[in-house]
């Protein structure tokens, strides 16, 4: 079979995977709304690079530490980020939450998103006089994650990161919609151009029905990061000191494989400290604020991998330990670190 055949038909059964329900996870449904949220109280619009993004800043003088707060592969703003902003903003951080991708038709495409709206948003917070600009750190999941920690290998000013379910490497990039995958360059890219990426390694068609997964298939992909080295991430140029949550259940990628990976590759190469917290029968929703098991979309916690349980107990641990990582890197509620 020709390789776009194939990059065709594989891609074709990924949607028809995320339409019927069995993998809601890297693609969804084509006529998923574009979200722009506002940021709501305590919040303000900003505009970076020419995409919104919210602006939550911490109350009083300051100069207060500051927290750039990425989403996944959701894209644009939503008022669930929006709401893990305003409790970072309650523990003392200015938090600013970048639309980087999917705000709009024309940036609907995890494909070749610039950089420089990270830098954009690391400009705004330099500017700002109740900035403390020596306490500046990351946050992101999923895509976010990857992000994070490609662009906190770049740039020295992060002094700490926090990355969910993340990837040790960039990948290609995609749409949700699309059934030619063989069409996307990185999904990230500096003044046009590709940052170096991992290409999809996509299975027969027929895989598809006899076993294969999304995961698996990030898996079989991943296995080419020996032949493609310039695409794994630089976790040693970091400035600072790394967190990195994953579950072992995680039906979108193998994200606790490639946290060791980073993990590995920081303490080989010399870098910061970076410590995974893995979590046995948690999936892709492993990281954020624990819900009440009334609420009634508790059950979405399973929808990638795990048990819904297992993912809030994992949420119980960690959301405190990530509050207790920035403080110790960033501090909160003071003016000297």
């Amino acid at each position: 079979m020709g390789r776009k055949l194939k990059w065709v038909l594989g891609g074709l059964v990924l949607v028809v995977l995320a339409v019927v329900g069995a993998g809601y996870f890297l693609f969804a449904p084509p006529d998923i709304p574009i979200t722009v949220d506002d940021p709501g109280e305590g919040g303000e619009r900003v505009v970076l690079n020419d995409r919104p993004a919210n602006f939550f800043p911490a109350p009083g003088a300051g100069p207060h530490p500051a927290i750039i707060l990425l989403g996944g592969s959701e894209g644009g703003l939503q008022e669930g980020i929006n709401a893990r902003a305003r409790l970072l903003q309650a523990e003392g951080y200015s938090v600013l939450y970048p639309g980087y991708y999917r705000t709009s038709e024309e940036t609907k495409t995890f494909d070749m998103v610039p950089l420089e709206t990270f830098d954009a948003a690391l400009r705004y917070l330099q500017a700002r006089e109740d900035i403390d600009t020596d306490r500046i750190g990351l946050v992101g999941g999923s895509k976010g994650a990857e992000g994070a920690l490609l662009f906190a290998s770049m740039r020295p000013e992060i002094r700490a990161v926090v990355a969910s379910m993340p990837s040790s490497v960039v990948w290609q990039g995609f749409d949700w919609s699309a059934t030619d995958f063989s069409q996307f360059s990185s999904s990230w890219s500096i003044e046009g151009t590709p940052v170096a990426y991992l290409r999809y390694d996509m299975p027969e068609w027929w895989e598809w029905f006899t076993g294969m997964t999304i995961a698996g298939m990030y898996e079989q992909s991943l296995a080419g990061l020996d032949n493609h080295g310039d695409a794994a991430i630089a976790v040693e140029k970091v400035a600072g000191p790394v967190l990195l949550i994953c579950g072992e259940q995680d039906q979108l990628w193998p994200s606790c494989p490639m946290a060791r990976q980073l993990e590995a590759r920081s303490r080989e190469r010399g870098g910061p400290p970076v410590e995974v917290l893995a979590y046995a029968g948690a999936g892709h929703a492993v990281a954020g604020v624990p819900r009440e098991e009334t609420d009634e979309n508790f059950e979405e916690l399973a929808s990638m991998g795990g048990s819904a349980l297992a993912n809030n107990e994992a949420r119980k641990d960690n959301w405190p330990k990530t509050l207790a990582f920035l403080r110790q890197h960033l501090g909160a509620g003071d003016t000297a670190h």
